[in-house]
């Protein structure tokens, strides 16, 4: 607006200082005609303050048209896009050029919406073919009766409890993704010991780390320490975060779990050795429907809720990798005191 102002004040003095200068300059020349000199005067002044008056209120008219179209524009925008630094070559007093930068984010957002949904169709389709096929094929050889001994029989329905939990997860980190996804998350908040969180993350793992030859190492604090928040979804926190460690960690090596306090924070960190992810990708891992390595399976929704749920606890989420070397996620929550004494 204050651009729009000074555009037409420099009009003004274009139209009205030029005119008259030159006007002044022929009356020094000619006094004979000062009544007529006087007259051009007094009309090209009246003129150039209804150009000025008009011109501007019809101008702004035009602005504000254009400031609330932008507004509109950027309703359309996800808040992870307007977050971005996206007008930092851009005169923010331009705001025609703005609107223009606007709606093409929102076609650049409309086409990688279309991409990443055909991507997570095609990703959804693999990872809910692979337990109906085998759902389907014991259910069939079961079916053959008296042929089969009980021995398969129990193998099979082994294999179908543990496919069928799978589609479970499947299913509950869908829902997971859509309640925070829509904004309609709920959090039980209280006073909680984060260590019994983490602990209990650690525990769910350890089996399966031993069955992988992988390490999983967990060095706990001596004493306890307590956050204010939702304790199963800073759960589901460590578990997502420590079942991608485990996922991209080959065997033999290692996953550690670390929490300390600095600063009024406690610090959770899980790192592994395993196969990174390029600095390129860093920013984009917690964003929805992105895979840093579409060989694994996943819908790649983990991170994103991971992200949100920290958020929604005032806290920080932090990803350091490096392509070959490893990954570290560290977590920050603010300590609350134990006015209890215990």
């Amino acid at each position: 607006m204050e651009k729009l102002i000074k555009n037409w004040a420099l009009k003004f003095l274009f139209l009205f200082l030029i005119p008259n200068i030159i006007i002044l300059i022929l009356i020094f020349i000619n006094f004979k005609n000062l009544f007529i000199y006087f007259w051009i005067i007094f009309g090209f002044t009246f003129a150039s303050i209804l150009f000025f008056i008009f011109g501007f209120l019809f101008n702004k008219k035009i602005v504000n048209k254009i400031l609330r179209l932008n507004e509109i524009v950027k309703s359309f925008l996800p808040k992870d896009v307007l977050n971005r630094n996206l007008y930092s070559d851009v005169n923010e007093e331009d705001e025609l050029e703005i609107l223009c930068d606007d709606v093409e984010n929102i076609m650049f957002e409309l086409k990688t919406s279309e991409r990443v949904k055909n991507d997570f169709i095609s990703s959804m389709s693999h990872e809910l073919r692979t337990p109906l096929t085998a759902i389907k094929g014991w259910a069939e050889t079961m079916k053959m009766g008296d042929s089969i001994d009980f021995s398969t029989v129990r193998r099979g329905l082994d294999i179908i409890i543990k496919e069928v939990k799978r589609l479970s997860g499947i299913v509950d980190a869908i829902l997971d993704f859509s309640v925070v996804d829509g904004g309609r998350m709920v959090l039980n908040k209280e006073k909680i010991d984060i260590l019994a969180e983490v602990e209990d993350a650690v525990y769910i793992f350890k089996e399966q780390a031993s069955v992988e030859q992988k390490k999983l190492i967990y060095n706990e604090p001596n004493v306890p320490l307590y956050v204010y928040g939702d304790k199963s979804k800073l759960k589901q926190v460590f578990i997502n975060i420590i079942d991608n460690a485990l996922k991209y960690t080959k065997a033999n090596d290692s996953i550690g779990v670390n929490v300390s306090e600095k600063n009024n924070k406690i610090l959770i960190e899980i790192t592994d050795n395993g196969c990174g992810i390029a600095k390129s990708e860093i920013p984009n891992v917690t964003q929805k429907f992105f895979k840093a390595n579409s060989a694994k399976g996943g819908f790649g929704i983990g991170l994103a809720i991971v992200k949100e749920i920290i958020y929604s606890h005032n806290g920080t989420l932090k990803i350091l990798s490096e392509k070959g070397v490893g990954t570290s996620v560290i977590i920050s929550l603010n300590k609350i005191e134990d006015k209890s004494g215990n």
